[in-house]
């Protein structure tokens, strides 16, 4: 059986896979998606490798520089070490979570997916500045805590190895949650019923049944969770303290402070080499575990809830609260009639509202992202569309690879990205400049679009157009009266999803927006980094209404759609 498969996969070879012409014709389409990822991603990563061992000369001296250092090559160990902290938190406060969303009914689960996308989709920067206010030593728990007369003197958890343990958690649970249920909810219980029928008990039962087949989505989110928290920058550096350099806080330093590149470079390089040697161990184990939960799609589970159960309950109750909180604690301390920080605010004002909208240069950095994000968002719908087109006329280990590359920017840590483009900027001019950031936010775009669009076509969709095509139909008439109709709500979710994206990056913006080109993250995290004041707040509370105004215009034009092909409207 097994060559009779590979018999039939022998006709993907290139020289019978190009004469197929659906598959030209998908090559066509994939191309300038394919050569616009070449100039402006494969092309500045390549260059990082390039420079680490040409600058200053050509050899391996920065590499050798790197381990023979013990304060940089203490800086992995305090990346991994705290890394893997938070991996490991996050599963145990995570893993809860999605179980029990696999057990609700659907309106509290749409109620727990709120609480877990608000945050998810609000602006990394907007979250950490949230903690420095909340750990801060005037801040909410160390206000709270001296209301309830258990301390004396205010607390400070800011600028802490806690601190920065605490901002990357809460960054990172929605993704370990998010990515623990689509593997979760998989699993079919009736076989854990089946096990408590033959006499097991609820704990034996979950032990041996549910948590092995749980594995490959622990698998997944662990790591996942943990290589993003390898390449995190903006949490260490507003919320660790001196001790806790970060990789990524390295390889800023060394470039903007230090100007060695080439050291920055190697940096860099040894980084991604470890989250590729993770990715990959990754895939060898769920591969070696059967790389799925199960094949069954999971209903709520009817039965009656255990005191355990509701035990649960109240657990996640406490987490959605964690995840949730900074958003709330950053409203009203936007309207606070404070000069300075201080929770509760002692009155509340619109001051700092209006000394963000007379502040010319608040205003110019919003119509700066705007304009950059309107950028960029356009090109990379249009890219992945077609790159999302072409995808659906391939087959094979070609779509497999194409796909792969267009997906990478999304898991690519920015921090090596940004320190890519900057060197190619460099050479090209394009350093303080809008053109510039909107072609690097394009490449973090198009992985939204891709995905979006990918999701709507389907083989039904496909046989449509070559209907309307047979019919006499021009390419053209059939795209646009057959295909177009049923992905544009995708393609418009895509399109939003890219946007935010460029609206809300910091990491790029620090390196390659410069004086000239000041976006509304990067002017927010200068006045992070140099003076706090309120008038973040408020320009934060700004942030979050529109990245949640878009997000649920996506969901609303993305349930429409869905309701629509499943023939419920």
């Amino acid at each position: 059986m097994h060559s009779n498969i590979i018999e039939r996969e022998k006709p993907w070879a290139i020289s019978n896979w190009l004469q197929n012409r659906t598959s030209r014709v998908g090559l066509v389409l994939v191309a300038p998606a394919v050569l616009y990822l070449t100039a402006l991603y494969l092309l500045p990563l390549s260059q990082i490798l390039l420079r680490s061992i040409t600058q200053p000369q050509f050899d391996f001296g920065n590499y050798v520089k790197l381990f023979t250092t013990p304060l940089y090559w203490q800086s992995f160990v305090v990346t991994f070490r705290i890394s893997a902290i938070v991996a490991a938190i996050c599963l145990i406060l995570g893993y809860p979570v999605a179980v029990l969303m696999t057990r609700i009914s659907v309106g509290w689960r749409v109620v727990a997916f709120g609480c877990i996308l608000v945050p998810y989709w609000t602006s990394a920067l907007v979250r950490t500045y949230a903690w420095t206010v909340i750990l801060q030593r005037r801040g909410v728990i160390s206000s709270l805590l001296q209301l309830a007369g258990l301390i004396d003197t205010p607390l400070q958890l800011s600028y802490t190895t806690a601190g920065t343990i605490i901002g990357n958690v809460h960054i990172l649970l929605p993704m370990m949650i998010l990515t623990l249920y689509a593997g979760l909810h998989r699993i079919d219980r009736s076989l854990v019923t089946a096990a408590r029928t033959l006499g097991a008990s609820p704990a034996r039962a979950f032990m041996l049944v549910y948590l092995p087949l749980s594995v490959p989505a622990i698998v997944a989110a662990t790591t996942l969770t943990f290589v993003a928290s390898l390449s995190s920058y903006i949490i260490p550096a507003l919320l660790g303290g001196r001790k806790d350099l970060f990789v990524a806080q390295l390889i800023d330093q060394q470039v903007n402070q230090m100007l060695d590149v080439g050291f920055a470079s190697a940096i860099a390089m040894v980084l991604l080499f470890a989250c590729i040697v993770i990715s990959i161990a990754y895939t060898r184990i769920i591969h070696n575990q059967g790389g799925r939960s199960g094949e069954h799609d999971a209903a709520p589970s009817k039965a009656a809830l255990t005191p355990f159960d509701r035990f649960v309950a109240v657990y996640v109750a406490f987490v959605l609260v964690f995840l949730v909180l900074p958003t709330f604690v950053l409203v009203p301390l936007s309207f606070s009639s404070a000069r300075y920080l201080t929770f509760p605010p002692p009155g509340y004002s619109l001051q700092w509202y209006e000394s963000y909208l007379q502040n010319p240069a608040w205003i110019e950095a919003t119509w700066r992202s705007v304009r950059i994000g309107l950028s960029s968002a356009a090109c990379a719908a249009a890219l992945g569309t077609l790159a999302a087109l072409g995808l659906s006329r391939i087959e094979g280990v070609a779509r497999y690879v194409l796909f792969t590359l267009m997906l990478s920017p999304m898991l690519m840590p920015n921090i090596i990205y940004a320190l890519g483009i900057y060197q190619t900027y460099s050479a090209l001019g394009l350093i303080g400049t809008e053109t510039g950031l909107a072609l690097a936010h394009t490449v973090l775009g198009m992985p939204y679009v891709l995905i979006t669009v990918s999701a709507a076509l389907s083989h039904r969709d496909v046989q449509l157009a070559l209907a309307a095509r047979t019919l006499g139909a021009g390419p053209v008439a059939a795209f646009s009266l057959v295909r177009f109709p049923l992905i544009r709500r995708s393609l418009l979710v895509g399109a939003l999803l890219a946007f935010i994206a460029s609206f809300d990056e910091v990491i790029i913006a620090i390196f390659v927006s410069g004086a000239r080109a000041t976006t509304l993250p990067k002017m927010m995290w200068d006045g992070v980094t140099n003076e706090v004041n309120p008038t973040i707040s408020a320009v934060s509370v700004l942030m979050i209404t529109v990245s949640l105004t878009l997000i649920v215009v996506s969901a609303i034009a993305s349930g429409r759609w869905n309701a629509r092909k499943s023939g419920l409207r």
